[in-house]
Formats: structure tokens, C-alpha cells, sequence
């Protein structure tokens, strides 16, 4: 079975977890782990598997115990469970950072903090765009310059070095680039604590595009309406194919001059009624 360590997910981990025991013992039992957890509810470990109830703190102690983890492993799952728990992407960032710093030299955490540091960077995946299509002769300094906000040769450089060992980019014997088709697999948990940031940092450079840019190299606008929950589901999905559109165009294009920013914004305004 694979370590604590290499999950993002307390729930897959316990699902994992008896699975193994399991294999290695046919009478393996839920009631069994949880009889040594101390749980008066039988069901209460499946409730959670099933993501139909949460942990509680005192349970994760409990929990802790019952699976025989040692201290670091014990203060990783604590850390675990809040993570996967957190409401708000702040708190996901609290508990992801506890969960680097406990593990912070393994293996599994430095990819995955690798990964966590693409998508939490607007200027990672505008490298990755940039780089195949213009050949700077790794100049970081003009490279820098080129980008608008200007990133430093110090940010370019390490971006750069960072997408090279994701294997998002490959570069050739003569120095040129090209976007490799590996796919990240950060896991859904912390690519969305990271997402949550990307977006944050892509509105700001919305904001900052309105006096930076004229009319003509920009597009901006909005519109506020009333809606059923089913009027916003058609407009969601729209937006959605509007998207994939939109990457599709950017696909088929050649000699690109540039590097754009397409945001959609789709929220509510107001609670919902009750009916």
C-alpha cells in the first residue's frame, strides 16, 4: 500500500487502507477497525468512506490510533482531514502548507508541490504558451520584458526550469521549445486550492487591463439579469462551449504575435429564493 504520504484524500487513503488489510486478512473487517477506533456507531467509518458524514477531531485522533500511525503519519492525516474538509480555499491553503512542511523532503510532496506551484502562478501557463512560439535563445531578461506585467530573469528562469522538469515543455538540442502532451496529476484536492488562486490572480490582471490596454486590445464587459436555476444552468453551459470554442480557435491559429487572457465571470448576486 502506498504511504499516507502520497495522499491528498483522507477517504481514499481509508478506502485504500482496508482494502490492504483485507488482502492480508480475510476476517479484516470494518466493525474490527472500528471497535479499535472506540466508535459506538458501527457504520460510522463507512459513512465516512462514502462521504456521507465528516470527521470529527476527536475521530481523527481516534482514527489515528486505530490505524496504528506514528506520530508524523498521525499529524498528516489530522492535517489531511481538514484539508479535504475546508470550505474556503484560504483554510485549503493553511492545511495544504501543513501537510508540505510535515513531509517536506519526500519524494511525493515535492511533486506535488511542483505541481501545486503551476497552477498557482498565472505566469506558468503563460510560458508555457510563450515559449513554443517565440525563440528568445533562453535571453530570461527579454523574456521577461516581453510579458505584460514584466516578470524579473530570476521568475522567468525558475518558471522555466519548473516546467522543464513537469515535463510541460521539452526543449530540443538547438534550444527550441515545444509543449509536451504530459498531463499534471496533482490530484483534484490540490489542484483546486491552487486554481483558486490562479483565477484570483487572473481577475486582478482583468482589473489591471482596463488602464493598461485601449478598447481595441481588450474586452470587457457585463450584464446583470435575473435567472431560474435552470436559465443559469443553459448560460453555464454555454459559457462552457464558448470556452472550448475558444481553445479550439487558439489551436488551428498560426504565427501568433502574442499572448491573451480569456476570463469568464458567472456568479450570483443575491441568494436564492425559496419556493
Amino acid at each position: 500500500m502506498n504511504s499516507i504520504f502520497s495522499y491528498t484524500d483522507y477517504r481514499s487513503f481509508l478506502k485504500d487502507y482496508i482494502a490492504f488489510k483485507k488482502s492480508e486478512n480475510k476476517s479484516f473487517s470494518l466493525k474490527i477497525l472500528a471497535d479499535r477506533a472506540g466508535f459506538k456507531a458501527r457504520d460510522y467509518i463507512l459513512r465516512v468512506i462514502n462521504n456521507t458524514r465528516n470527521v470529527s477531531q476527536s475521530g481523527c485522533f481516534m482514527l489515528s490510533k486505530a490505524l496504528r500511525l506514528s506520530t508524523k503519519e498521525t499529524d498528516y492525516f489530522i492535517n489531511l482531514v481538514g484539508f479535504n474538509q475546508a470550505r474556503i480555499p484560504s483554510e485549503k491553503e493553511f492545511f495544504f502548507k501543513k501537510m508540505s512542511d510535515i513531509c517536506k523532503f519526500g519524494l511525493h510532496q515535492q511533486l506535488r508541490q511542483d505541481q501545486f506551484d503551476y497552477f498557482s502562478e498565472w505566469y506558468y501557463s503563460a510560458l508555457r504558451s510563450l515559449l513554443p512560439i517565440m525563440d528568445f535563445k533562453d535571453d530570461f531578461a527579454e523574456i521577461g520584458k516581453f510579458l505584460d506585467p514584466p516578470l524579473t530573469p530570476g521568475q522567468v528562469k525558475k518558471a522555466v526550469d519548473l516546467l522543464e522538469k513537469l515535463g510541460v515543455v521539452n526543449r530540443d538540442k538547438n534550444g527550441v521549445y515545444t509543449v509536451a502532451s504530459a498531463a499534471l496529476t496533482a490530484g483534484d484536492e490540490v489542484q483546486s486550492v491552487a486554481l483558486s488562486r490562479f483565477h484570483k490572480q487572473s481577475l486582478d490582471l482583468a482589473k489591471r487591463a482596463i488602464d493598461c490596454f485601449p478598447g481595441p486590445l481588450r474586452d470587457i464587459s457585463g450584464v446583470t439579469m435575473s435567472l431560474s436555476q435552470a436559465g443559469f444552468k443553459k448560460i453555464k453551459t454555454e459559457i462552457q462551449l464558448l470556452r472550448k470554442k475558444a481553445m479550439l480557435i487558439a489551436e488551428q491559429d498560426a504565427q501568433e504575435d502574442g499572448l491573451f487572457q480569456l476570463n469568464m465571470q458567472f456568479f450570483p448576486l443575491s441568494k436564492m429564493r425559496k419556493k
